[in-house]
């Protein structure tokens, strides 16, 4: 997983020169950027995932607050009688990810929102159940001791999203445009945190299960595709040969540019020959410098953070 560590990326290129915005073109997690979000920087994030992108507007840009009291008390419903399965789209997850009592509220939670009649409003009820299915998925091994209840857990979330978004200030622009058609504008410093083609996690689980589920279907393998194919051009493989031209593109009138990455398994050296030597040779063009960064996490399984900073 990676580990951006913001205030680790902004001490490195301010030895070099003066950084009052930062465009992302593409992020992997909005809650990676929840630092940045409220420092005196503006923030231009872009996904070329709508699920992600719409789970950024919600929790970073929102400047109206949080979820009403009012849409609280009428969608946040304590479900009785259980529904019929098989009108549930995402009936093939019971018992492999969720129980018969989740999959009845997802289901409700998903055709209740389109009820809200505020778009933003409508977006913090979908991103708390991001939320929601972190908890419920971190613990789906130990089901039979939930300490929540369903709509206990998604007042408690909505609680948290308020106190989250209280007295943001900063501003952040979010976008949900594909790689190959971002444009490209002036700004201090593009930022690539690095995304591997064959990395399997937790948190890449959750985002594949959320985006089947913001797209009403449960087919995770059509998602994972989905995602896959936002991402192409930009997913790392070490299997194939490197294109990377859309880096380059999209960096293009930029000051400076900064790729970060997290490994382990592999020592640096390795990273220096896959990643850092190719990189300086595609960016040789636009930038006459670069420096390379990495701290170690834990030595004993060769777990580093890294951080390659071009500019000149």
């Amino acid at each position: 997983m990676l580990r951006l560590q913001s205030s680790w990326l902004l001490e490195a290129v301010g030895e070099i020169g003066g950084v009052d915005s930062i465009f992302f073109p593409c992020f992997h997690r909005f809650s990676a950027l929840s630092w940045l979000s409220r420092k005196e920087i503006t923030l231009y994030l872009n996904s070329p995932i709508d699920s992600q992108a719409m789970l950024a507007r919600a929790w970073l840009s929102n400047r109206d607050g949080g979820f009403s009291e009012k849409n609280l008390q009428k969608f946040n419903q304590v479900i009785k009688k259980p529904l019929e399965l098989e009108m549930n789209p995402f009936k093939i997850w019971k018992e492999r990810l969720f129980t018969s009592q989740q999959l009845d509220y997802l289901f409700y939670w998903r055709e209740a929102a389109y009820e809200i009649d505020d778009e933003k409003q409508r977006e913090i009820f979908w991103a708390t159940v991001y939320q929601i299915l972190s908890y419920w998925l971190t613990n789906k091994d130990f089901a039979g001791r939930q300490i929540l209840e369903p709509d206990q857990i998604m007042a408690f979330c909505i609680e948290q999203h308020r106190s989250f978004v209280k007295g943001r200030t900063g501003r952040i622009e979010i976008s949900n445009i594909a790689l190959d058609e971002l444009a490209v504008d002036r700004n201090p410093l593009v930022a690539f945190p690095l995304l591997f083609d064959d990395e399997e996690t937790q948190e890449t689980e959750l985002q594949t299960v959320f985006h089947a589920w913001f797209h009403g279907h449960a087919d995770l393998e059509q998602a994972r595709r989905d995602i896959k194919n936002c991402l192409r051009r930009y997913l790392i493989s070490f299997e194939k040969t490197p294109d990377y031209s859309t880096f380059v593109r999209l960096a293009a009138n930029a000051d400076m540019a900064v790729l970060c990455w997290s490994g382990r398994d592999l020592p640096p050296k390795l990273y220096e020959q896959e990643i850092v030597e190719p990189m300086r040779s595609a960016f040789s063009s636009r930038y006459n410098r670069s420096r390379l960064f990495f701290k170690a996490v834990d030595r004993s399984i060769d777990a580093y953070d890294y951080l390659l900073v071009f500019h000149g």
